[in-house]
């Protein structure tokens, strides 16, 4: 009882022999420890998503109660206050992007206080920085929107719970 190895074995035309050969990838897709340390590496980046609560269960229809969610990642000190007891989806979102924007505040504003003093050459480096810095924070922010839009409640991931 001979087993049919032309069933269990892929058939290597030239084709596939020379992408094979022209991946640059190819090592990684035979070696599965490599692919699960990447699998590893992409899970430490991943952003902590919530349900958040349903819309539209609060005072207001649910397409304003999900603008109001989506408006209060851009402007939080406006809307979460304003907005707060008429929405609980728009409050969790308000909350939420009110404590990042105040734990950015925290972070950003010391750091450039301190370059001020140190020269104009590391001031400069630091506002190079700082401004990098800001752009990936504005960036999260888009993305938070993004998801609020879907219903959902991104957790930033460096955030102190000033506000709870």
């Amino acid at each position: 009882m001979q087993q049919n190895t032309q069933l269990l074995t892929p058939r290597l035309t030239k084709r596939n022999f020379t992408s094979t050969i022209n991946n640059p990838y190819h090592h990684n897709l035979m070696n599965h420890t490599t692919i699960e340390n990447q699998l590893a590496k992409a899970r430490r980046f991943q952003l902590n998503l919530e349900e958040a609560p349903a819309f539209g269960a609060g005072s207001m229809p649910a397409s304003e109660e999900r603008t109001f969610a989506m408006l209060a990642h851009l402007f939080p000190l406006i809307v979460w206050p304003w907005k707060r007891k008429s929405s609980s989806a728009v409050d969790a979102h308000g909350k939420e992007a009110l404590n990042f924007a105040i734990t950015a505040l925290l972070i950003i504003w010391p750091i450039g206080f301190i370059a001020g003093f140190c020269g104009v050459t590391v001031a400069k480096i630091v506002a190079l920085g700082t401004s990098v810095l800001s752009l990936g924070l504005l960036a999260l922010v888009v993305c938070a929107m993004i998801q609020a839009g879907k219903g959902r409640l991104l957790r930033y991931p460096i955030n102190f719970r000033f506000i709870k």
